[in-house]
């Protein structure tokens, strides 16, 4: 559903004192007022007030906004006066953010005025439809009370005389009551299981062009009585569709296909920030009021790029995207360890044939920016190669990410770097009463050298004594990213006095 375009149309009423401004849904809305006099209101009453409810009221710098209260909540907060113009004797006042519920017939009132003056703005809220032929279109009608209408008598009509659809406390044109237009015969039906929510809207199916016009919803037996304009525009074009034609590693050909719009369509290019890209000349074709357009356009950059459809003759747009990539952005990044110390390593990012210049950088795991040496930034034939290093001192993830900016494009390598912190040799003494704790810091690795000498026929009458060396440093030759290469050594050494299966005694 779209909105109609902000129209602020003043029309004098027959009385001849009344004001009838027409705004869009969700804009705002400005109701005007000033007495025939011009003169200063800063020091007088003013008090606004729609079908019995309290909008705004004004009293010599005393108002809704700064403490003075009963206004209807309905208004509450999205109503303000105009201070700088109460001076020259204007008592307007701006409804924000308006709604259908909002329309209806305002007074503005000066109560203390001799004579007592009064002003009569009718405000109408417009909602403007717009779907394309052959398919279903709902009109939204819906009481500023969301009061249970089963009961009710609402009324549909077309530029104010065809009979569209008429509900009448459970009777209505589909089950006997009455008769419409022959246009809507048998085409528009309502929500029942909506009406005790005071949802009024109807459904118009399989819509064609003679359908577009002004709508009206009316409850003539409300006090007061409640109107809703609505207008319904025919003839949107349907979404356009986008192929690639042609392509290399330095550009894509992109067309553009709009089929079947029954209003003219401007259609173009657009890259993801809305610039207007250049294109061939539109192909346009017409056949049986329908219109068919093709344009083409070469785009050179990675990126989104949509396809815009316009129709100004029933503010309709609609669009279509799709994503390029061409080869000039940057390939993943080559990460390697060109020197390393057991308490340091040095990691190199390569970025190799980069269109256009990438922001080059080192990361944590956490995604924290490391500090890292100026990058070395050389450029042939547009094509740009950086080199930058850091130096890391913990175990951990790193990661080298590129980013291009200008075409949205980003990516990244990942290496493994392990710092072996304190290099020396543990010892500890595990007797033959701590078999427990052996098992749990041993693992696997004692338990199998334990078992190994069962074959030999020996069994320990002592201790057995191991060393664990937490790893030395990795080659500095080589990458720091397998973590295999630093497996702990184990040592076991069997001591103690041993009987073979004869009962001899042999020293180790």
């Amino acid at each position: 559903m779209e909105l109609l375009p902000l129209v602020c149309l003043c029309l004098l009423s027959c009385s001849g004192d009344g004001v009838r401004v027409v705004v869009e849904e969700d804009s705002d809305a400005v109701l005007p007022c000033s007495p025939s006099t011009k003169e200063d209101i800063t020091a007088k009453l003013f008090d606004w007030k729609k079908d019995g409810q309290e909008v705004f009221m004004y009293d010599s710098g005393i108002h809704y906004n700064n403490g003075h209260g009963s206004q209807d909540l309905q208004f509450k907060g999205r109503v303000s006066h105009f201070q700088d113009q109460l001076m020259n004797g204007n008592a307007s006042i701006k409804i924000q953010n308006v709604k259908m519920a909002d329309s209806g017939n305002y007074i503005c009132i000066f109560p203390r005025l001799q004579p007592r003056q009064t002003f009569n703005i009718e405000l109408v809220v417009g909602v403007k439809v717009v779907v394309e032929e052959d398919s279903d279109a709902v009109l939204p009608c819906l009481i500023n009370t969301k009061e249970d209408i089963t009961l009710k008598l609402f009324d549909w009509k077309k530029d104010g005389q065809k009979e569209v659809f008429m509900y009448d406390a459970g009777n209505h044109y589909n089950n006997g009551h009455g008769s419409p237009d022959l246009q809507f015969k048998g085409r528009v039906s309502h929500f029942q299981d909506q009406l005790m929510n005071g949802n009024a809207s109807i459904k118009i199916q399989n819509t064609k062009m003679a359908d577009s016009g002004n709508y009206i919803c009316i409850f003539p037996r409300l006090q007061p009585r409640q109107t809703f304009n609505i207008e319904l525009v025919v003839g949107a074009s349907p979404e356009p569709y986008i192929t690639t034609l042609n392509e290399t590693k330095d550009w894509s050909l992109l067309q553009c296909k709009v089929r079947g719009a029954s209003q003219e369509p401007k259609v173009e290019w657009q890259d993801s920030s809305g610039n207007i890209l250049p294109a061939e000349e539109p192909q346009v074709s017409e056949r049986g009021g329908r219109y068919y357009v093709t344009i083409n356009t070469t785009v050179t950059k990675t990126g989104r790029y949509r396809c815009v459809v316009t129709q100004k003759e029933i503010n309709h747009q609609s669009r279509a995207e799709t994503f390029v990539f061409i080869s000039g952005a940057s390939p993943e990044p080559y990460i390697t360890t060109p020197d390393a110390t057991k308490d340091w390593s040095l990691l190199q990012c390569e970025v190799k044939g980069a269109s256009p210049e990438p922001k080059v950088e080192w990361q944590d795991s956490s995604g924290n920016i490391l500090p890292a040496e100026e990058p070395q930034v050389s450029e042939r034939g547009g094509r740009y190669y950086v080199t930058i290093k850091t130096n890391v001192t913990k175990t951990g993830r790193y990661r080298c990410v590129v980013t291009q900016e200008g075409i949205s494009h980003q990516t990244s390598a990942e290496t493994f770097v392990f710092i072996n912190v304190n290099s020396s040799s543990v010892s500890e003494k595990v007797c033959e009463d701590c078999s427990s704790a052996v098992a749990f810091v041993l693992g696997a690795a004692v338990l199998a050298v334990v078992v190994a000498a069962v074959p030999f026929g020996l069994r320990a009458t002592n201790c057995i004594t191991v060393s664990f060396n937490q790893g030395a440093a990795p080659d500095p030759t080589t990458t720091s990213n397998d973590p295999t290469k630093d497996i702990p050594l184990l040592q076991v050494r069997v001591t103690g006095d041993h009987q073979d299966q004869n009962g001899s005694s042999n020293a180790p």
